[in-house]
């Protein structure tokens, strides 16, 4: 009976295209509850019935046919459900492929940009000590610290060579800020000590 229903369903849906694939599951669904010994008036008012859903199939296939930009390739039936989901995923894929380019640039650049701050705020710490340290910025600028090297230990070691090679005077390893504060003590008392008149 399956035989004489799909022959009678083929010969209904010819001119529509569907694979095979397609056929044989509207002739499942088509011989649902049919005897085995059912009249073939039966079995054309069955088949009949189906034509609407071949039609929203052809639709169906029609659409992601146009969708995806190329010609359906020619099957015999085998593995057409995994042709279909691959075409399918690589159709996906090529949609997905430029937002996953601008993704990852969009990651190169964030990258850069912590680099840079990171860059920018161990310089500013590396400055920032240089000059408790009373080491000049002229100086300073000639030296290169690694990023994973110790800042107070290599600023250290460079003012007490600066200190001894008698690059910068022993007084200049005070902290500025307390340099600065002894100076304007220092105005003040003097300032008081002078004669009023």
């Amino acid at each position: 009976m399956k035989i004489k229903f799909k022959k009678a369903l083929s010969e209904k849906l010819k001119d529509m295209g569907l694979t095979e694939k397609a056929i044989d599951d509207l002739v499942e669904l088509g011989c649902e509850g049919l005897n085995d010994d059912a009249s073939d008036e039966d079995i054309s008012k069955r088949v009949d019935s189906l034509v609407p859903y071949a039609k929203v199939i052809q639709g169906e296939i029609t659409r992601k046919t146009r969708k995806s930009n190329h010609q359906p390739k020619p099957s015999d039936g085998d593995g057409e459900g995994e042709d279909d989901e691959k075409g399918i995923a690589a159709i996906i894929a090529k949609q997905l492929a430029p937002f996953k380019e601008q993704l990852e640039t969009l990651q190169k650049e964030n990258d850069t940009l912590k680099a840079e701050k990171a860059k920018g705020e161990r310089t500013a710490l590396i400055a920032e000590k240089a000059k408790k340290l009373g080491i000049p910025d002229y100086m300073l600028k000639r030296i290169a610290i690694a990023d994973d090297a110790d800042i107070d230990k290599e600023l250290g070691d460079f003012k007490n060579d600066l200190v001894s090679h008698n690059l910068m005077p022993k007084d200049a390893a005070q902290e500025t800020g307390a340099k600065e504060d002894q100076m304007k003590a220092d105005a003040e008392a003097w300032a008081k000590n002078l004669p009023n008149n």
